[in-house]
């Protein structure tokens, strides 16, 4: 084969990879466009781009710095860019010097392109399907560390474009569960324990004939089951809860047409990574017919066997010992055995040798007071496969209660089975993939504060030398300002990366709200003085002495009020309203209010200011400032102590920010 042909082998792999993502003409999202974001401010660069290469284009998920969102394939950058290794980054310092780029109609000209730092996206798969690049127009040194930080932004957009592709791949598996569901008449349920919040597959609706297109309480589906399978479906779910074993029952519901249909439900309960009981996952499935089904045979052996040889579901009777006394000839289908090969054999020797402790549970607990129960298990095939099946087992016993026989009904449930493990692993990485970029932002964050630190305190005592004239003093000061302005945004990316984390917990201890309230405004005293603004306090007499709570953290809300009030304030003034409301003996719920009377805030702008990277002024002037992170910081400690936070503003004349958190009252 010649090298031309390997070549375009290659680049049609590549290709068929990009189409694969399921990426290409998607619409802009938050998620690209805040990693483009911080690769512009990491690296100071007026263009970042996450560019992905189709047969004919040059298409760019999220462009900071520049307008089409698509050109042609001639861009020699990328071309030699997506040649790099696996994991390579390209870097042209001076593209003018570089033989390659020079005379390429995008370095030509004063205005043209002089720097390009690019470091390939490439998939586990191994081939190279775009680029995070920044470009710039002017020549450009790059360290090793400005690659290296490159390379692991670079990374988290792979990651990120290979989360897409399993969400967009997770939801055609979820129509597809849908779909089976529809057919086979089961639903899916799943309880979280610590909100009591619970969500319901569509076939649930049917099975308990509620309208799709309303909620669904869990007092609405308690109520449906007859009253004699209500206490023993709360002792079940009390079982799994607490024991960890799954559970399984069959009962009668009666739906709200008046319907009486048999069901099978069963629980499971899941634990999160502390071990710890997260959620409840359950199973319910419309059995109606094979109940009805399963009576008549009872009724009558020879209807019975007539109407087990014609169903899809192998059903067979078996002796309390586990041996089988009837199997019908569907088990041909599922297993590949005639009935007369498996006829006075144990069940348990076709099971996986896994499952057969739980089977031998079913039996002895079926021969005691046990009348029904499901498992789901491996069965073995005649060619020594094995299949996943759903059984349902029912003990007939006489008037003393003794068992004289057990009736199993095996479905094939290997489909459902596979679905259930593909959602639960889509889901595994897309929690993985949440946990590395927070893990990341902390990181950076830490790494950037501890020279910036450096930076901060060489400017403040460069300023306090004698001597400097004032251009170097100009220079001194704005370096300090720039170093603050900086640590600030680096702060609240770490405020905010623990909070998502869950790293952030709250001191409980006394304190004087006054004295909190006294302080926060002395740091900002400054800045409104400064800007000839009025400052007001106004504290009501409800609001106890002492309170009980973490005072930093009400502090740390506050600050970012005052502060944003003092900011977007430019006549007029501040004032602080704080009032109490009793909600019990020893609690108290404390509002503070900041209002202002600025530039106020737009109301479509308004309904996501507490969202994280938002802020009111979208426009590239950026007149403010900011990382759009505070207010979102400050929602989040408030939701952390209990509370909520809002806003009302009239465009042009003012806003009020305001908060509530219940807090302790000293005995």
């Amino acid at each position: 084969m010649t090298r031309r042909n390997i070549s375009r082998q290659v680049e049609r792999a590549r290709v068929d990879t990009v189409q694969h993502l399921r990426i290409l003409d998607t619409p802009p999202e938050l998620r690209f466009d805040r990693l483009t974001r911080l690769a512009a401010d990491i690296f100071n660069a007026p263009i970042a781009l996450v560019s992905l290469v189709d047969e004919d284009r040059q298409w760019f998920k999220s462009r900071q710095g520049m307008n089409p969102p698509e050109t042609g394939r001639g861009d020699p950058f990328f071309g030699h860019a997506v040649n790099e290794p696996p994991g390579g980054i390209l870097i042209v310092p001076d593209a003018t010097r570089d033989p390659r780029f020079a005379d390429s109609a995008l370095v030509k000209g004063a205005d043209g392109l002089r720097f390009y730092a690019g470091a390939v996206l490439t998939t586990p798969s191994g081939h190279n399907v775009g680029t995070l690049c920044i470009r710039d127009r002017a020549p450009r040194t790059f360290s090793d560390v400005d690659a290296r930080r490159l390379r692991e932004l670079a990374d988290l957009v792979t990651e990120q474009i290979e989360l897409a592709r399993e969400r967009s791949v997770a939801r055609d598996t979820r129509r597809l569960l849908d779909l089976v569901e529809a057919v086979s008449r089961v639903g899916h349920w799943r309880l979280e324990v610590d909100t009591g919040e619970v969500t319901w597959s569509d076939e649930v609706y049917r099975i308990f004939g509620f309208p799709t297109d309303q909620p669904l309480s869990r007092d609405a589906v308690a109520a449906v089951y007859a009253p004699e399978d209500r206490a023993r479906r709360d002792a079940m779910m009390r079982r799994v809860i607490e024991d960890g074993g799954e559970e399984a029952f069959e009962a009668t519901i009666v739906r709200p047409d008046g319907e009486r249909c048999r069901v099978v439900a069963s629980a499971l309960r899941e634990l999160d990574s502390d071990g710890r009981v997260d959620a409840v996952f359950g199973v319910v499935q419309d059995i109606t017919e094979r109940y009805t089904a399963m009576e008549r045979m009872a009724r009558s052996e020879a209807r019975y066997r007539l109407l087990a040889t014609h169903m899809d579901d192998v059903i067979t009777r078996l002796r309390p010992d586990g041996r089988s006394s009837y199997i019908s000839p569907a088990v041909k289908s599922l297993l590949g055995y005639r009935p007369s090969e498996m006829a006075g054999r144990p069940a348990q020797d076709f099971v996986h040798p896994d499952d057969r402790p739980e089977l031998l549970k079913a039996f002895r607990k079926l021969s005691g007071s046990l009348r029904r129960c499901t498992l789901q298990q491996r069965a073995l095939r005649k060619d020594g496969t094995s299949v996943w099946v759903e059984t349902s087992f029912q003990a007939v016993k006489d008037d003393a209660g003794k068992t004289l026989e057990i009736i199993a009904v095996i479905r094939d449930h290997s489909v459902q089975h596979r679905l259930e493990e593909d959602l639960r692993e889509a889901r595994d990485r897309a929690e993985a993939g949440s946990e590395a970029k927070s893990r990341f932002l902390s990181n950076m964050s830490h790494e950037l504060r501890t020279p910036l630190t450096s930076v901060i305190g060489f400017s403040r005592i460069l300023q306090a030398r004698d001597g400097l004239g004032p251009v170097e003093r100009q220079c001194a000061d704005r370096i300090l300002l720039s170093g603050e302005v900086l640590l600030a945004v680096i702060n609240d990316i770490l405020d905010y990366s623990k909070l998502e984390a869950g790293a952030v917990s709250l001191e409980q201890r006394p304190f004087d709200l006054r004295t909190v309230l006294r302080e926060a405004a002395e740091i900002v005293l400054g800045q409104i003085e400064e800007k000839g603004l009025w400052y007001a306090q106004d504290i009501a007499e409800a609001v106890p002495q002492t309170l009980i709570g973490d005072p930093g953290r009400l502090r740390q809300v506050l600050l970012n009020f005052l502060g944003n009030a003092a900011k977007f304030t430019q006549r007029g003034g501040v004032s602080v309203a704080v009032g109490a409301t009793p909600l019990s003996e020893n609690r108290v719920q404390i509002r503070i209010a900041v209002s202002d009377t600025g530039v106020g805030v737009e109301p479509e702008a308004a309904k996501a200011l507490f969202e994280r990277f938002v802020q009111a002024d979208q426009s590239t002037s950026r007149r403010f400032g900011g990382t759009g992170l505070g207010l979102a910081i400050s929602r989040e400690l408030v939701e952390l102590m209990g509370g909520r936070v809002g806003m009302e503003s009239i465009p042009g004349q003012g806003s009020t920010f305001w908060f509530e958190v219940p807090l302790g009252v000293p005995e």
